[in-house]
């Protein structure tokens, strides 16, 4: 049977076809296949020209498995030969700005003539080309790229010397530990379309050794190793500061990163996620209707849903309806008896399969695109192989608002986050539920909008507890004009719940602490933020009567372990003074040792018609400090402050304060500062302690907490007795 050369190896056939004989033969002649033997009685002699003929021949006549490696290299020739690579090898060699490379690539007179040249003649060029096509296809999916964002660099050409690059490479050879052969080229990809300018990296460094087996053409197999090179891809866009960073694992992607942006462009490392995505399929619990939008490269025949899962009464209740490409999901619904009212009662879409039927432009046969979106914020799309039809899937989901992109916050967008971050940052938690997000009144769209959470699908769970309070609550679903209604068993509707209070959200910690971080110490004149502890951060001073007041923002202070170590941390820096901690939560007490503790939620301005004015009410913060700093200093008389059910501050002139937490070291206390108080006279442990099933005053506050008080508010003036050290 004859072989078909154009359907066998395409782009190789093409090559013998259009490209110069010279070039064929230095083609044949590549490193690529110097240990391809076969390929001799193919190749020309140096001096004489190679019959273009007769090499055309070896399609119709060789095995296609002995063809795979020229076909493979054939493939990237035609790739560069396309407009969209033309236009990346000529503008990466005049940006070499050598007249001679130059001249000798114009003298080919076709795109395929010089794609070939600049393979034989330019390799390093020709990788570059490759990589920059690569970057406009994939770089916006994690199977390829992780981006990061860092400052812009406020140029559309960003300036990197040898000295810079020689930093970058010592760099990434110290932090890989594979040995010396680590280097770096540096090109530069113009403006194209509305792609902006950027600086490209193409790093090659030593991967581990490896053994390779042989078998050569009469069955004998050797063994030899090698040590491949590793390669990695940095592409810097300076007018927006993205870094695009591709390399074979996320650890290499990590260090590369860190390497590119502390050695050459000098900044911190930031966490604010890019190209952040969320899906948001919960349309299809009213309209199942996909509408054929436009689209400059296909031509969509249809669209529609073909597999819908929803649950229905509880979370725990799965209906899944499937049907095929070309029926309407709608009418299906409506014309089986009982579906529409049991899709009426569903209480969340949990998965969503769509088919699209198209036809690309140039092409005579039609198309199918089939892909899935779950309500874990997952998509196949990233799976598909295709990459023109991952990028049209994607179009499509934003064309009917199922994909939305993430933002970037701006400056105005301080006021309205603020809380919402503050509220994520003292938590600490890594998942958060919808029902905690909305007992607390936050924005939660404009939380996950800006890429502070992900959306992580629903609970599995018919019980939802209600913040602050104890017990649970079972809960129904009927029927509702507007939706659907979440009731309690004993008919009677729950407060401030309903089906989003199941959402599950994962939080980005740090991209929350960076923004905390970046954006709170500005409103009170600062840009260094100290991190003392994570649950403890320095944010400055301000001035009160010409005394600078340290700043300080806590979190976790309801967590004793937490406030215990933000406390020690305090401590330690009294030498500094009377300070403000400003709380990220809501703890009860007005101070910290020995330092005003205020909520910094309650002192948040009124917005005004300037929507750029202060956000943090620092007038406010004064004047309430200036209140309070008398209490936390010890105030005038030895007491214990309650602030709440067992939570108290134990308060001593020129001592200062300290918090008291718990019922029997709340009794503790009380007693020692009444016999204070009353007499003056120290007291017996065994009174101090009665009721309290003969514990230890050590257990009774914990070994930490104990050494705080006896280092300077109790002492023993004898074995077994104890007084207020005042």
């Amino acid at each position: 049977m004859v072989r078909a050369p154009t359907k066998t190896c395409p782009s190789l056939h093409r090559l013998f076809s259009e490209a110069p004989a010279d070039l064929v033969s230095s083609f044949l002649s590549a490193p690529a296949f110097q240990r391809t033997d076969w390929l001799d009685k193919y190749r020309a002699d140096p001096a004489a020209t190679i019959d273009v003929g007769k090499v055309g021949e070896m399609l119709a006549t060789e095995l296609k498995s002995r063809l795979s490696p020229l076909e493979t290299e054939a493939v990237r020739v035609v790739e560069i030969a396309s407009p969209r690579g033309q236009f990346a090898i000529e503008s990466l060699i005049r940006d070499l700005n050598d007249e001679a490379v130059n001249a000798a690539f114009i003298r080919n007179q076709d795109e395929l003539s010089r794609s070939l040249w600049a393979y034989l003649k330019q390799s390093r060029l020709f990788e570059a080309a490759e990589n920059a096509l690569h970057l406009r296809l994939y770089r916006r999916y994690d199977r390829h790229y992780q981006t990061f964002q860092a400052a812009p660099a406020g140029m559309s050409k960003f300036e990197c010397g040898a000295d810079l690059m020689a930093v970058f490479s010592k760099a990434l050879e110290t932090g890989l530990d594979r040995g010396k052969g680590c280097f770096v080229d540096r090109f530069s990809i113009p403006e194209e379309d509305d792609e902006p300018a950027a600086d490209m990296f193409l790093i090659h460094h030593p991967n581990l050794p490896s053994s390779v087996k042989e078998i050569d053409e009469h069955g004998a197999v050797s063994k030899f190793y090698i040590r491949p090179p590793g390669e990695a891809m940095v592409v810097f866009v300076p007018s927006t500061g993205r870094i695009h960073v591709r390399a074979d694992t996320r650890a290499i992607r990590h260090l590369v990163r860190e390497c590119f942006v502390t050695n050459v462009l000098g900044q911190e490392l930031s966490h604010q996620p890019t190209d952040f995505q969320a899906y948001d399929i919960s349309r299809f619990l009213i309209d199942f209707d996909l509408p054929i939008p436009e689209d400059p490269e296909v031509t969509i025949k249809e669209a529609s849903v073909i597999r819908l899962e929803v649950s229905v009464g509880n979370l725990a209740n799965r209906l899944s309806l499937s049907t095929t490409i070309g029926q309407n999901v709608q009418e299906l619904i409506g014309s089986t008896p009982g579906l529409t009212e049991t899709f009426s009662n569903s209480i969340a879409v949990r998965f969503v399969e769509i088919a699209v039927r198209y036809r690309r432009a140039g092409r005579k046969s039609d198309e199918t695109l089939d892909f899935t979106i779950s309500d874990r914020n997952t998509s196949s799309l990233l799976s598909i192989n295709d990459p023109f039809e991952r990028v049209l899937g994607h179009r499509l989901l934003r064309a009917w608002n199922l994909l939305v992109d993430g933002r970037v916050p701006a400056t105005t967008d301080f006021r309205l986050l603020l809380p919402g971050i503050l509220a994520l940052w003292d938590i600490g938690k890594d998942k958060v539920t919808g029902d905690w997000l909305i007992g607390r009144k936050l924005d939660v769209q404009s939380i996950v909008g800006f890429g502070f959470l992900v959306p992580m699908g629903w609970e599995d769970v018919d019980l939802v507890e209600a913040d602050g309070e104890t017990g649970e609550q079972e809960v129904l679903v009927e029927p509702h004009p507007e939706g659907v209604n979440l009731i309690s068993v004993d008919g009677h509707a729950p407060a401030e719940l309903h089906p989003e209070s199941y959402r599950l959200y994962r939080v980005r910690h740090e991209w929350v602490a960076q923004y905390i971080k970046s954006n709170v110490v500005r409103q009170f004149g600062s840009t260094i933020v100290e991190v003392i502890t994570p649950n403890l951060l320095a944010l400055g001073s301000f001035f009160i009567d010409g005394e600078s007041i340290p700043i300080y923002l806590a979190r976790r202070l309801n967590d004793e372990r937490s406030q215990a170590e933000v406390d020690t941390a305090l401590r330690l820096r009294s030498n500094q003074g009377t300070g403000l901690v400003l709380n990220a939560g809501r703890r009860i007490g007005l101070s910290l040792a020995s330092n005003v503790l205020l909520p910094l939620a309650e002192y948040l301005t009124v917005p005004v018609n300037d929507a750029e004015s202060a956000v943090i009410d620092i007038e406010g913060l004064k004047a309430a400090f200036l209140r309070h700093r008398n209490l936390a200093q010890g105030g005038d008389t030895v007491r214990l402050e309650m602030t709440g059910e067992h939570v108290g501050t134990l308060c001593l002139p020129r001592k200062g304060t300290i918090g008291i937490y718990g019922e029997n070291r709340v009794t503790v206390i009380e007693r020692l500062v009444a016999a204070h108080r009353k007499s003056g006279r120290p007291m017996k442990t065994e009174d101090l302690t009665r009721g309290m099933d003969n514990q230890s005053l050590s257990n009774i506050f914990g070994k930490e907490m104990w050494e705080k008080l006896k280092a300077g508010f109790l002492r023993s003036p004898k074995k077994g007795l104890w007084e207020i050290s005042a």
